[in-house]
This record gives C-alpha cells, structure tokens and sequence, in this order.
C-alpha cells in the first residue's frame, strides 16, 4: 500500500506541473524567440484599483493560505483576478514592450511568484457577470446576474486603509458575511461577486472567518483591462461549474484515471489510485 501511494503522489506531480515543464522544455529550445503571451479582450478602463489580502482556512488540513487579488474599477465594469498575473502583465509592458523572450518570461515569473488565471468581470451596464476558470487544464466560463444582497447596515464603525468604514451584514449562497464599507468611495463594488452597498466593500469575512478580504492598497488608474482570450473556454452554469470544481478538489485521483499519464498495473489495467483531496473550502457553499 504504501509503494502505491508513493507512486501516486509521484504521478499527481508529473501531471499537475506537465505544462510547466513543456513550456520551461520550449523556452530551453528557444529562450531568445519572444514568448507568446496571452491576449486579451480589453472591456473597459479603470479609473481605481483595490488590491485586496484574501485569507482562505481549509478546516479540514487546518491550514490558511492567503493571495492577494485585484479589483479594477471602471465606469461600465471591473475585473477581480490573480494580483501577481497582473504583476506578471504590467512587468512585459513596462520593461519589455508587451514582447519578453520565454527566457525573459520564466525569469519574471520566477521573481513573482505562482499565478492564478481565475477572474470574475462585472458588467455593470448590463447587470451581469462572467466568471473565468479552468479546472485540470480545461477552460470554463459562466454567467449570471449581479448578485443582489440583502444588507443590514449597523452603526458598527471601523477603519481600514485609512478609509472610516460601516458595518453591514448578509448571508449569500450559505455563508452570513460581515462586510465594512468606505461611504466617502462612492463606489458600489467589492471583492469577488460582493457589492450592492453605497461604497466601496473594503472588508468582509465569514462569521465562521474562513474567508477574510481585506483592502491593502488603493490607487487611482488610467488602464485598459478585461479578460484574457482562449483558444476554447466551455459554457456551463454556475452551479455545475461549482459541482465540478469541488469533485475535482475533494479526489483528485479520480481525475487521473482516465489520463494518458495514468499509472498501470503490470499486465497493463488502470491502477486506480487512491483518493487524494487538495485544499478546498469555497466562498459559495450553496
């Protein structure tokens, strides 16, 4: 048992880090050829951005982990995605003309860190929002209406990023959060999918503190943004996206059954492996 579970961890490595390793196998072939860079459909400017800490506790491993996420604010929508992704863009514009060499692009992204490419797009002209990501190497996007919030604003005051901020409550899709709001931003908007109070959402936690967003930056902006391009992203819904995403999080093993990379037994079956979870506590947990 153990020399399978072994075997296991060590073809869960191999198929989890197989991209990076072909495009780190390119880049040794032709480090000085310029890198091919995801492109974007630019939706809007912003004219704010809040960079947010996002602390996530998985119960089950009793382990946090935090990433930090931006929210670019423009007049007819924002963008919340992977703070060092947008690191990783605005360093290739600045520094290498929007053309680094994939010698250059591994450099840079060793210096930044791991990446998500996770994003969340309010259309806020056309009440709606399109959620981007991918599960196993598949793309996915679905959309749904902005969600609406029934907030119970208190007289509770605190201050955050130098901003007095006011309390105000509200369950969402299985969760009661606390969220503090900046009326002098009069800005309707927040991290995530969260909104709908007369300022900007520089706060908000789960009562259980699973989930905790807070507000470590502002800064004024003059940038274009949106979401980035795929060759093919599959269409479905939220709740399936959301089923999918916790089956793959909850046994991964299960994923690789099926994969070319996929372990055998000596007369040449699948060997199935066994059940492996990874950290997993969603936002949404209905």
């Amino acid at each position: 048992m153990k020399l399978i579970v072994n075997i296991t961890s060590i073809m869960l490595l191999i198929l989890i880090a197989a991209g990076s390793i072909a495009a780190r196998s390119q880049s040794s072939n032709r480090g000085s050829q310029p890198a091919k860079l995801s492109k974007v459909q630019f939706v809007d400017k912003s004219f704010m951005e809040c960079i947010y800490e996002h602390s996530n506790y998985d119960p089950f491993f009793d382990e946090t982990r935090i990433v930090d996420w931006i929210l670019e604010i423009g007049r007819k929508a924002s963008r919340y995605g992977n703070y060092n992704e947008y690191r990783l863009d605005s360093i290739f514009a600045a520094d290498y003309n929007g053309k680094p060499t994939y010698d250059e692009f591994d450099e840079v992204y060793k210096k930044v860190g791991s990446c998500s490419l996770t994003e969340t797009l309010k259309i806020l002209n056309e009440n709606k929002l399109n959620h981007y990501e991918g599960i196993f190497g598949d793309y996915y996007v679905y959309t749904e209406e902005l969600p609406a919030f029934d907030w119970k604003i208190s007289n509770e005051t605190d201050e955050i990023c130098g901003y007095r901020c006011r309390k105000a409550t509200a369950e969402f899709r299985g969760r009661t959060w606390d969220a503090w709001y900046a009326e002098e931003i009069q800005i309707s908007n927040g991290p995530l999918k969260f909104g709908g109070l007369p300022g900007l959402i520089l706060k908000i936690e789960d009562e259980k503190k699973e989930h905790i967003f807070e507000a470590i930056q502002l800064r004024k902006s003059n940038k274009d943004f949106g979401y980035q391009l795929r060759s093919f992203r599959i269409p479905t819904d939220r709740k399936t996206f959301n089923k999918m995403m916790h089956d793959f999080r909850s046994d991964v093993s299960s994923f690789i059954v099926n994969s070319p990379l996929a372990p055998k037994n000596p007369d040449g079956t699948p060997a199935v492996p066994p059940k492996r979870r990874l950290f997993y506590n969603p936002v949404e947990i209905d």
